[in-house]
């Protein structure tokens, strides 16, 4: 990787399954340009498979086509794919051991820190913020020493948002818990952590918070057009966002190619709530290339 002005790609929520491909189309005009830009780093943040904690075979094929991806990747998990924390429970998919040891399985650790020009890159898993499994514990003490050198500004990456408006608004399926989401962002105020950036909404946005950038990724998969979230109101189409960390401060730009569909589920989610419900939408057989040989995630994920 170059360690001068590396290009670094967050895209978030891909939602693949070679079952359920509704949403197969954007992602490969996504790889089609990454082949084209040649990105130094693709990080994930969460919500890769379409029902990764109930499908298992959903997490196998989004392994096989983010091995598709040039350079380095680092994966992060969503809700999509182990569950949720029970504070936050909507679709009744709790995170547990074994829905976790599946991820780990496939993509490595479930979270990671990466030291990248002059910056350091550190990855949560935020299903764990109040899961209440051991491997909560150990994260949090992961983060306290990736925190703790100082030496470097700090950007965080993880799937959900802290928060929507405010750091003490009550936990709901859209944000961290509180419970943990204070005692994080008390960690973050130790830190010089400058960049926060999270997926899970279907929404871009950039706002500020005591002095740290917050960005919400967009989707790749779907749009969710419904009323206002509380705050400042983002744009949501589907794109990905290419952070530049060259400078003290963190920059980045929202792409929308001129080939993604912005597919709005919102009539079929009015009635069903979520779509992991969505029918069964296979892959053409001539469009179901084999898998990449190997996995290229093994040796970059920390």
């Amino acid at each position: 990787m170059s360690l001068a002005t590396p290009v670094i790609v967050q895209v978030s929520d891909i939602h693949l399954s070679r079952s359920h491909a509704w949403f197969i189309d954007n992602w490969r005009v996504f790889l089609d340009e990454m082949d084209e830009l040649q990105p130094d780093l693709v990080i994930l943040t969460g919500d890769v498979s379409f029902n990764g904690p109930d499908a298992p075979e959903d997490l196998a094929f989004a392994a096989e086509e983010i091995a598709r991806l040039p350079g380095e990747v680092l994966v992060l998990p969503g809700n999509h794919d182990i569950g949720e924390p029970a504070a936050c429970l909507r679709l009744d998919q709790p995170v547990d051991e074994q829905r976790l040891a599946r991820w780990r399985a496939l993509f490595g650790p479930d979270w990671w820190c990466r030291d990248v020009a002059g910056w350091r890159l550190v990855g949560l898993d935020s299903e764990l913020l109040g899961s209440g499994l051991a491997a909560e514990d150990e994260q949090w003490g992961f983060l306290e020493t990736a925190l703790a050198d100082g030496s470097s500004p700090v950007a965080l990456f993880l799937h959900r948002p802290l928060f929507l408006a405010a750091p003490d608004e009550p936990t709901t399926p859209s944000n961290v818990p509180l419970a943990p989401r204070l005692r994080l962002l008390g960690l973050l105020e130790q830190g010089d952590v400058r960049l926060v950036a999270s997926g899970h909404l279907h929404e871009y946005r950039s706002t500020r918070h005591e002095g740290a950038a917050i960005v919400w990724a967009p989707g790749t998969s779907f749009v969710n057009p419904g009323k206002a979230r509380p705050g400042r109101r983002g744009i949501r189409r589907s794109g990905y966002l290419i952070h530049d960390l060259s400078g003290r401060r963190p920059r980045h730009r929202f792409v929308q190619p001129g080939l993604f569909a912005n597919i709005d589920l919102s009539n079929f989610t009015a009635r069903t709530g979520t779509t992991i419900k969505l029918p069964p939408r296979p892959l053409a057989r001539q469009d179901d290339r084999p898998a990449a040989a190997g996995l290229r995630l093994a040796g970059t994920l920390r």
